[in-house]
């Protein structure tokens, strides 16, 4: 290829392109904020490094809701003022209140997280200022809001319309992979006794399951995710999602259920079983190639399980009734494989104008109300910091004077939707960061006799932080260029002023870091223990709670729901603290032992769940009073369990779990099959049949995670992780 080809042929990386995008959109603001004169450019700039920061929708509809965000920032600011023009202590009151209930929609309300972010950082841009009269309040306020507004435009625009991002190849590979892989594990599972090779096989493919539905909906939140080629399917994408999510759960069901067959000849009762799983797996085929290649016409034949009835009636009860669950998962199965494939022709098919949407589990009153401590925490931090940096500035008046209560709440607030970040990592880079674009202030910018001249500057500065830099260097930064960089209609240029400010950004980073303890330790690996503590409080408190079942308070279903919450929500929280751990601080604990005990979280999550849904299905009638008292102990061991991790994360139970589950299990089966009479002459529903033994069955997935996991855990050193390291 000559050079002239190779020139034709270039393509800039995913990473210049970025850069490229954010660079433009910052330097256009300045140039025409100047044009137009208005009365701060900076304040433009600042808007263009903030959201570059938070940079997860980039499409016009986000463009949209940021600039909705500045409309409540300034009607909030005006209303600060007018209620505490002379009345600091309210003031400060009222700004940390909203910095509060700001930050917490930004975390919670993830579909409109923009509008938030933009209304907490532009109130407090609006609000740290010197006003002098209530003319100048206005002014000051409609100002940095237009500047606000004009650097959101200007940022959305380059970005929607200069190379736009879309995810639809990530979405599509990642769903292709899960499809492969839910097929993967159905050809597995088997009724008869598995072999070590095979349960092994099964397990990394269960782990690979729980991974890619993960991705698949992280997809849904990344950056291009909300490109016109994904909007345009997806709905039909989240309920790919969602009925991929089903057929999981219906996985672990059918293979809980599975365990009651191992003695029996399934395919005497079923003889046209292995053609039926066949026939789903062509199916799952079918959907992977729907993905990959594009839609086709489909003619998806509806499958029944034949069963030979006089052969099952010859069973032992206990056999027939794990056959009776086994068949319904089937059928569930059966359904579901339908479903995904149907769904899978509608993403790709461009003729579908009228996209579904799923049927969205309609929350209660007691789901609607919970609270998620971690998103409470980090309101109440920002809150704090907004507060503590007023109060720092009153009695003390450091260098930086008011921008005390501008950017440590901002920076804050980034804080709070991503614990992880450590700025007390920030403080030596920061300080070398901002002396060279200080330098730049003061050196170059002097010289410079033109827009023209003045742009490229500011591009090139944007450019090579988010070329060059990355993670918490980027954000240094990026506040250092739009902090350092200050461009104003009548410039000047103060080396003592500007110096002051790298002394106060320095020292604002430490500050944040020293009252970033207040929301919990911010040592990741002292957040990773403690998050797993509670994840065992709230399963131990859902285990020694439904057995009160029909006497539940007001209180005790809040409590149930925000427990039912944790468990669901504390293991991806967990994973995050995980990864910034420094490992290398920490060599006895293995990347590919930590993450098995990560995939162990999900499973024992979703077994937990299973468990408790099967313990509020209809099966009173056939649970006799022998089974009754056999499942409390099976209770009261499980419990046992968690209140032992809940106390000691490194308890070796692993080898008591195995004995305490086989032991259950035989005396289960022991009772009914011996009460064989008893049970027929009751009144029994199939379906009672059914969920009976999917609660049987729940009980021994639970058990089994809990085995999985508990040998996970003995590979951890736990105490490892309480040592003190200063580094």
């Amino acid at each position: 290829m000559n050079i002239l080809e190779k020139i034709i042929n270039f393509q800039f990386s995913v990473k210049a392109k970025e850069a490229i995008k954010v660079g433009l959109a910052f330097s256009l603001v300045i140039a025409i904020s100047l044009k137009f004169g208005w009365l701060n450019p900076f304040w433009a700039g600042f808007a263009v490094g903030q959201i570059a920061l938070y940079p997860a929708g980039q499409s016009l509809r986000n463009g949209a809701l940021r600039v909705a965000g500045v409309i409540p920032a300034v009607l909030v600011s005006l209303v600060i003022y007018s209620l505490a023009p002379q009345e600091r202590w309210l003031f400060i009151a009222l700004t940390s209140a909203w910095m509060m209930f700001a930050t917490y929609m930004m975390i919670k309300d993830e579909k409109h997280s923009y509008l938030w972010n933009v209304a907490g950082f532009a109130a407090l841009a609006i609000l740290a200022t010197h006003p002098d009269s209530s003319a100048s309040i206005f002014e000051t306020a409609i100002a940095r809001g237009l500047d606000t507004t004009l650097g959101i435009i200007v940022y959305t625009l380059v970005t929607v319309f200069i190379w736009p991002e879309t995810n639809i190849s990530r979405l599509k590979q990642v769903s292709t992979g899960l499809v492969s892989t839910q097929a993967k594990i159905f050809s597995l599972m088997d009724y008869q006794a598995k072999t070590t090779s095979s349960k092994n096989s099964l397990k990394e493919l269960v782990q690979r399951e729980l991974q890619l539905l993960g991705a698949l909906k992280q997809s849904f939140f990344a950056k291009g995710s909300e490109s016109y080629q994904v909007q345009e399917a997806a709905e039909f994408w989240k309920e790919f999602y969602r009925l991929s999510l089903q057929l999981q759960q219906s996985f672990n069901r059918l293979d809980n259920s599975f365990m009651g067959l191992t003695k029996i000849d399934v395919l005497k009762i079923t003889p046209g079983l292995n053609k039926y799983k066949e026939e789903i797996n062509k199916r799952f085929e079918i959907t992977g190639a729907l993905l990959s290649n594009g839609t086709k016409k489909l003619n998806i034949e509806v499958l029944k399980l034949k069963v030979d009835k006089n052969y099952l009636k010859s069973l032992s009860p206990f056999e027939q009734l794990a056959f009776s669950s086994s068949k319904k998962e089937f059928e569930k199965i059966e359904s579901l494989s339908r479903a995904i494939i149907e769904c899978a022709n509608n993403i790709v098919d461009d003729s579908v104008s009228k996209k579904i949407t799923g049927i969205k589990p309609v929350k209660n009153i007691y789901e609607r109300l919970t609270i998620d401590i971690d998103h409470l925490n980090g309101a109440f931090f920002v809150g704090f910091i907004t507060f503590a940096s007023f109060c720092l500035w009153i009695f003390f008046d450091p260098p930086g004077g008011m921008v005390w209560m501008q950017l440590p709440p901002t920076v804050a607030m980034i804080v709070a939707i991503m614990p992880q970040m450590k700025t007390n990592k920030m403080v030596l880079p920061s300080f070398f960061v901002l002396t060279f674009f200080l330098m730049i202030y003061i050196y170059v910018m002097p010289q410079l006799s033109g827009i023209v001249e003045l742009s490229i500057l500011l591009f090139l500065s944007m450019f090579g932080v988010f070329y060059f830099l990355n993670g918490t260097y980027k954000i240094l930064g990026t506040i250092a260029v739009i902090t350092k960089l200050q461009v104003h209609n009548e410039q000047v240029y103060n080396f003592a002023a500007s110096a002051n400010m790298v002394i106060f950004t320095v020292f604002g980073y430490a500050f944040i870091y020293a009252l970033s303890y207040i929301m919990s330790s911010p040592r990741p690996q002292r957040a990773f223990l403690s998050h797993i503590r509670r994840y065992f409080r709230s399963a131990e408190f859902l285990v020694s709670d439904v057995k009160y079942k029909n006497q539940k308070s007001i209180f005790d279903k809040f409590k149930i729901t925000f427990y039912k919450y944790e468990l669901r929500t504390l293991p991806i929280k967990i994973k995050a603290w995980s990864i910034a751990i420094d490992h290398k601080h920490f060599p006895d604990n293995s990347q590919n032992d930590i993450d098995e005990l990560l995939t162990n979280f999900l499973s024992l999550s979703n077994s937990i769940d299973e468990w408790l849904t099967s313990n509020y299905l209809n099966q009173t009638k056939l649970i006799l009073p022998e089974t009754i008292e056999e499942l409390s102990k099976w209770d009261k061991g499980i419990e046992n369990v968690f209140s032992t991790y809940c106390n000691d994360l490194d308890s070796p139970v692993s080898s008591q779990i195995k004995d305490s589950y086989v032991s259950h299990v035989h005396t289960l089966e022991t009772i009914v099959n011996k009460n064989t009479k008893r049970i027929k002459l009751l009144e029994i529903t199939a379906d009672e049949k059914e969920n009976f033994y999917r609660l049987v069955g729940s009980y021994q997935g639970l058990s089994l995670s809990l085995i999985s996991y508990a040998t996970a855990a003995e590979q951890i050193n736990w105490n490892h992780w309480e040592e003190e390291v200063f580094a």
